[in-house]
């Protein structure tokens, strides 16, 4: 074999493992790092999402389970979700309150805020009125039926529909997972290219909740 003929054959070589090389990264190495920067977006989107729940809990606790409150509390507590933050680990005041307004828009719109318990059902028998309202009464709990401490525990659940910010592999999970649950309750937030995070939080009432703000 001639050595040409030889030199040829390893640039042809070194040419296809180049290709191979090119095609493991294209079609493995780049989609599994997107993923795993897109699982860990919506790791740190739940942790955000926990607290903020919790805070939105405990206004409704402290404001008789008012809805409106609740989600309010529950704005401010994504907040982080939907701001620039600068280098030096601030916010402007524009950008906060654009960002608020944002989150506001979609808490309402897409996000779910729903109190699990007390269940109307559960409360027969425990509630009184007051100023024309139906309320159950939070005041000396601890010499109350354990039936009525119980009604004082606040359980909400929020759905909030989080935004997928990695590209291809964003909305390709969201497209699966549209798939898997097709006709379930998150269509519309699958159809935004989105998918649904849950978070639950049980606080005691610091007020008289009002029975009108439950499901």
């Amino acid at each position: 074999m001639s050595a040409g003929r030889s030199e040829t054959m390893r640039r042809g070589q070194r040419g296809a493992a180049l290709i191979e090389f090119a095609l493991v990264m294209v079609f493995g190495i780049v989609p599994m790092v997107l993923g795993i920067l897109q699982v860990t977006a919506l790791l740190v989107a739940h942790d955000v999402l926990t607290l903020a729940t919790f805070q939105a809990g405990r206004q409704g606790a402290m404001q008789g389970g008012d809805l409106a409150l609740m989600r309010a509390a529950l704005a401010r507590g994504l907040l982080p979700l939907y701001v620039p933050v600068a280098r030096d680990g601030r916010v402007a005041q524009a950008d906060a309150l654009r960002g608020f307004a944002l989150a506001l828009g979609e808490v309402t719109s897409l996000d779910r805020v729903t109190i699990i318990r007390p269940a109307r059902a559960a409360l027969r028998g425990l509630t009184l009125r007051r100023a024309g309202v139906e309320v159950v009464p939070n005041e000396a709990l601890e010499s109350r039926s354990p039936s009525l401490q119980a009604a004082n525990a606040l359980t909400l659940e929020v759905t909030h529909c989080q935004r997928l910010v990695v590209p291809v592999v964003g909305p390709a999970l969201a497209t699966t997972l549209a798939v898997l649950e097709a006709g379930g309750r998150d269509a519309a937030c699958y159809a935004l290219g989105r998918v649904p995070l849950r978070a639950r939080a049980t606080l005691v009432m610091q007020s008289d909740l009002k029975v009108a703000n439950l499901p």
